[in-house]
């Protein structure tokens, strides 16, 4: 069997938008992994490292809150089916060998698809227009 993370659902903040600093704070969250990731490493104190793996679980918590965050206000609640698709990518790549990692695992079926449909942009538009208008 394969090895995962269980994750389950994340809460999401009300009101999330999908604009440039939502985008940044999965970054500055990511960065903040990184940086309690070097803490732990340098630890050498059993105790110590303890806390310091402790600090970076809750960071590695952060980022995935930073992203549903950012996931929610784009539109989508369900990202199984992207989650699957993720894996089947690294499947390919050799990055993931062995079988599916849980047997009892949601397959595909059931899972909504989030399809992000292109509002074509206003510019030009208005000159289109007023072409067949006649203005």
């Amino acid at each position: 069997m394969q090895d995962c993370v269980i994750v389950g659902s994340v809460a999401t903040f009300d009101g999330v938008r999908p604009d440039k600093a939502q985008a940044l704070k999965v970054l500055e969250e990511a960065s903040e992994v990184y940086n309690a990731w070097q803490a732990w490493d340098e630890c050498r104190d059993v105790e110590a490292k303890g806390e310091c793996a402790q600090a970076l679980m809750e960071e590695c918590a952060d980022v995935m809150q930073a992203t549903a965050n950012l996931v929610k206000a784009m539109g989508c609640s369900d990202m199984r089916l992207d989650m699957m698709d993720c894996e089947d990518r690294n499947r390919k790549r050799g990055r993931i060998a062995g079988n599916k990692p849980y047997p009892h695992a949601v397959g595909r079926e059931g899972c909504k698809r989030y399809v992000f449909v292109p509002v074509p942009s206003p510019r030009g538009l208005v000159g289109r227009l007023k072409a067949k208008v006649g203005a």
